[in-house]
């Protein structure tokens, strides 16, 4: 498959590239002579973990490109829909408006615990204030440009590309992004269909993925076309049947 209709395969090389970069680290200060205690065993080993990084990164997404390029293969599609302009403008704004209410819930949960923890930290402390509070504003700045960033990213991706959903058993690429829940440690939370009288039904499905400390969960909407709404029902419940041990509905 093309780079340009896989977009994780891309990825996956510039990993290698990375990797690759890794290992020329660890072997630079042989080659051009930098003795060990002068910054040669440290460059070494910031390479020994830019390689280890690229390698595990690169695994990760050539099993996200075999997945992409599984799905997308016409004896797994379980529905392929495209959107008209005026569908996808609709959904578009919907999907924006909800994204920014929940990344505006997710700061505010942030913030608070933030200044909650600052609060405990200088009760305890009893010194630098002002460094604690520049400390928490950080960590509040950051958290919010953050959520601003990738809320506006999602909008702009969707604003730029005209809709489509490729819904198969295992994930969905939706307007060329990758939902996955089987494989590479990802699992299905949760399906439902929902229905709206005046905007598009969708679709909901919740995933998750392996984190640090915990699982990372993800929600993908897939907006359903007028006259597919029995489709949809019936893809809900065969996704569900398979991946999860209770019917959704």
């Amino acid at each position: 498959m093309k780079f340009e209709n896989n977009p994780p395969l891309r990825t996956a090389w510039i990993w290698i590239g990375v990797m690759a970069a890794g290992i020329l680290a660890i072997f630079l200060p042989s080659l051009i002579g930098l003795d060990g205690f002068d910054g040669g065993f440290a460059l070494s080993l910031l390479g020994l973990f830019v390689a280890l990084i690229g390698l595990i990164t690169s695994v990760i997404y050539f099993r996200m490109a075999a997945a992409l390029e599984r799905i997308t293969r016409k004896e797994n599609i379980l529905a392929h829909w495209r959107f008209s302009p005026e569908e996808w403008k609709k959904y578009t704004e919907r999907e924006h408006k909800v994204d920014v209410g929940g990344r505006k819930g997710l700061f505010i949960m942030v913030a608070v615990i933030t200044v909650i923890v600052g609060i405990i930290f200088w009760i305890a402390v009893r010194d630098n204030p002002l460094i604690i509070f520049l400390i928490c504003l950080g960590i509040i700045a950051i958290t919010g440009l953050t959520a601003w960033l990738t809320g506006w990213a999602n909008y702009r991706h969707n604003k730029k590309n005209l809709g489509e959903a490729i819904v198969a058993l295992d994930g969905v690429v939706l307007n060329r992004r990758l939902h996955l829940w089987k494989g590479i440690g990802n699992r299905l939370e949760s399906i439902t269909y929902e229905g709206y009288r005046r905007q598009l039904p969708q679709i909901s499905i919740t995933y998750s993925s392996p984190g640090r400390h915990s699982r990372n969960v993800y929600t993908a909407r897939v907006p359903v076309p007028p006259g597919q709404e029995e489709l949809a029902k019936k893809i809900t419940a065969d996704i569900a049947a398979a991946h999860l041990k209770e019917s959704p509905i």
